[in-house]
């Protein structure tokens, strides 16, 4: 299946877009593309696009990518509703994050409904259980730094020990 979609071209900080026509199996960097399509400069927000050629490869079943399909919508080649863009973190060693997804922004945007909101009422036993339990993690925390503390003391001290050791192997040699 086709795919419009970017091919980055320019600089490191001084970017603009080609907007070609690939396989969908390819990546836009590969070179296999069948054809450039125009230009996006998204720090001076210019573009020039070939409408017909466009047009024709949208008939014969390319899909065009989000960012893609916005720009076109931006100059009326493609009549519809910007798509949200879903920009993809890079993963954390950690664990993996969701997508974030970024909307489009709306013509008009809608307010929500005000609910009153009703006072929250704890009970006191569930205060005094909160303020052991933050007790508790205080606590533990305080140990876990003596023991980080005792660690390092003990790494310092066996060095300075090895060296005693070796003087007194030389002295008695």
């Amino acid at each position: 299946m086709l795919t419009l979609r970017f091919q980055r071209v320019g600089k490191t900080h001084d970017t603009t877009f080609r907007i070609v026509a690939v396989d969908s199996r390819f990546s836009s960097k590969s070179g296999k593309m069948k054809e450039i399509l125009g230009w996006w400069d998204p720090r001076k927000d210019k573009f020039e696009l070939k409408k017909e050629r466009i047009e024709y490869w949208l008939k014969n079943g390319a899909q065009a990518s989000d960012s893609c399909f916005n720009l076109l919508v931006k100059a009326k080649i493609i009549e519809a509703k910007k798509r949200p863009v879903v920009i993809r973190k890079k993963k954390v060693k950690e664990g993996e994050e969701t997508p974030i997804k970024v909307e489009a922004p709306k013509a008009e945007e809608k307010q929500p409904k005000e609910v009153p909101v009703e006072p929250i009422i704890e009970a006191p036993k569930v205060k005094e259980e909160a303020k052991e339990e933050s007790k508790e993690e205080s606590k533990s925390e305080e140990k876990i730094e003596e023991k980080q503390e005792e660690k390092k003391e003990n790494k310092k001290e066996k060095p300075e020990e090895q060296k005693e050791e070796e003087k007194e192997d030389v002295d008695s040699k």
